[in-house]
């Protein structure tokens, strides 16, 4: 009975009798976050120079930019890393204005100074050329004597002008002139005046200031070369010169000089007017002189959003991209970065590729220029 006394005395109805207590829950894992990346290394500003000389070689102010990167290493401006692409940019502003025994002293500078051969001239630069260019523009480079000997150039040259928008005549590798040449010079801008064909001069003031040297006030000869004389004065927005020049023409002929009708600034609308649309990406490539390219002309580069994911834009060939070009090409190139697309710009001139550095092109696209 005692037994049975002590088992009664064990009140199995308490509640919570038979409730085990429950085992402590362990604390939470605290959660470790990995550390943020690191932020990308700052990318060294380009030297005055260097960034000076890319951007007024865009504009066309070949001649300026020579200057400034000459004086640059006359004076041993400070260019940081960048001093062999600098010396780069020069032979290629020398070559681009058809100067071979500079471009061949610098040479012999750059290799006992670098020890590393120097970058070789390529004779072809030294004739007389007309061709089209990337978005359907035409471009005319002469060399050399400005005589009768350009008359075929300047037939092809008219030829694109008919289905272009803009022709560019570049007259910096000129290094004599003759009333033969004005002669045909002025018959091509006249035909393209007539025509309501925009164009424009690269280094007029270059052409202007050969041709002052020749003409003698008073002397009745060589007139196309004073008309000349003062088209370019015009071209170059120079119109004190101009004025001057009219002056002495009227007393040289004894007849009225034509008046001051400085070109109209280039609109931004007439610049994007498509004209031929670049090239399908699979063979797409940039080349010549891309003046004035605007969004119309990128319809085949932004059809490939929907069917590549990456794919190389051949570069070689491409001379110059003017600020226009360049930001049209970059919104472009921005909207394939933004939809996780990859492009690469291959081939990339020393002075092409400055110029798109100092416009953060590397934010939208990789840039592989030519090697040094």
């Amino acid at each position: 009975m005692a037994d049975e006394d002590d088992l009664m005395d064990l009140d199995f109805t308490v509640p919570g009798a038979f409730d085990t207590k429950p085992e402590p829950e362990p604390a939470p894992a605290s959660v470790v976050e990995p550390p943020p990346p690191p932020p990308p290394p700052e990318r060294p500003p380009l030297p005055p120079a260097l960034r000076e000389a890319a951007e007024l070689y865009a504009k066309g102010q070949e001649l300026d930019a020579m200057r400034r990167l000459e004086a640059a290493l006359k004076s041993n401006e400070n260019l940081g890393d960048s001093a062999i692409r600098a010396w780069a940019c020069l032979f290629e502003l020398l070559q681009a204005l058809g100067r071979k025994p500079a471009f061949e002293a610098l040479a012999l500078t750059f290799a006992r100074r670098f020890e590393k051969s120097p970058p070789a001239w390529n004779a072809a630069s030294e004739e007389n050329l007309a061709t089209e260019t990337t978005g359907g523009r035409a471009h005319v480079s002469l060399s050399g004597v400005l005589n009768a000997g350009v008359g075929e150039v300047l037939k092809q040259a008219m030829k694109l002008a008919a289905t272009s928008t803009l022709v560019r005549m570049d007259v910096a590798k000129l290094t004599d002139a003759d009333n033969n040449g004005a002669t045909l010079l002025m018959r091509g801008i006249a035909a393209l005046k007539r025509a309501k064909k925009e164009f424009v001069f690269g280094s007029p003031e270059h052409l202007a200031a050969i041709l002052e040297q020749k003409l003698v006030v008073g002397e009745r000869t060589n007139q196309e070369m004073w008309l000349l004389l003062l088209e370019l004065h015009q071209q170059a927005f120079h119109q004190e010169a101009f004025e001057e020049a009219a002056v002495n023409y009227a007393i040289t002929f004894e007849v009225s000089p034509p008046s001051w009708e400085a070109p109209a600034p280039r609109s931004e609308e007439a610049a994007k007017a498509p004209s031929k649309p670049l090239p399908a990406p699979e063979g797409f490539a940039l080349s010549g002189q891309m003046l004035g390219v605007g969004a119309a002309n990128y319809s085949a580069l932004n059809a490939a959003l929907d069917t590549r994911d990456e794919f190389d834009i051949d570069a070689r060939k491409l001379v110059r991209i003017d600020p226009l070009a360049a930001r049209e090409l970059h919104g472009v190139l921005n909207r394939f970065k933004t939809a996780g697309k990859r492009l690469r710009l291959v081939g990339l001139g020393i002075l092409v590729a400055v110029y798109l550095e100092s416009l953060d092109f590397q934010d939208v696209a990789e840039l592989k220029s030519r090697a040094i």
